[in-house]
């Protein structure tokens, strides 16, 4: 809704609020159905390494995209600094509060959930980060939300115009930064890149106390 009411009103702001929580709702989108393509074909014998890359791929997949539509609003909200246009506040800041209000609902939901499973103790510590990662990423956008509100109301009665634009560029920083995190954790792991974490110096540890043992070459990865 808030893509929509950005291109039809005009507001870079809305456009960037809505965008940046449309990429991780295409994030967790493409996600879903990797899971359910990866348990399809999980009895595929073509997959000689089981299916589990299917939801890389589309992490990847969803990274070069959310690039693209960061390059596309940076490209437009510049233009707007130096060409402006007449920006339908009115129309604007009602979605922009709708947005917020969504995002808020869902950090309570997510927040309210995060203590019932530590309540109850039956979710594992994975479960409990990826869902602090979720409530986090919600919290982001609501301050976007927010931000966007701001440059909305500063437009409309101080008028403000160029905050509409600014926004803009900030909220593709956001998106490109995420993009391009997502797209380096995935593509790492396409390439069967080595692993730089921790665990590998363990292992290196406890292969060098075995006895009569000499490393002299380890490659590890995910």
């Amino acid at each position: 809704l808030e893509v929509i009411g950005g291109w039809i009103f005009q507001s870079m702001a809305l456009l960037a609020d809505g965008w940046h929580m449309s990429s991780h709702m295409l994030a967790l989108g493409l996600a879903y159905f990797a899971y359910r393509a990866a348990r399809h074909y999980a009895h595929d014998q073509r997959f000689s390494f089981g299916t589990w890359k299917i939801e890389i791929l589309a992490g990847y997949s969803s990274a070069i995209l959310l690039m693209v539509v960061a390059g596309f609003m940076a490209f437009h909200s510049i233009q707007r600094l130096f060409s402006p246009v007449q920006i339908h506040y009115n129309e604007a800041i009602p979605i922009a509060i709708l947005g917020l209000l969504v995002n808020l609902i869902c950090a309570w939901l997510l927040h309210d959930g995060h203590h019932h499973h530590h309540a109850v103790e039956v979710h594992s510590h994975h479960h409990d980060l990826n869902q602090k990662a979720a409530f986090m990423h919600v919290v982001a956008d609501a301050v976007t939300s927010i931000f966007a509100i701001i440059a909305l109301i500063f437009g409309k009665y101080l008028g403000w115009d160029f905050l509409d634009a600014a926004l803009g560029i900030v909220g593709s920083i956001l998106v490109a930064k995420w993009a391009l995190s997502l797209m380096q954790e995935t593509g790492k792991t396409l390439l069967d890149a080595e692993m730089d974490h921790h665990v590998v110096d363990e292992i290196r540890e406890v292969l060098a106390e075995l006895p009569q043992t000499t490393l002299t070459d380890l490659h590890v990865w995910k």
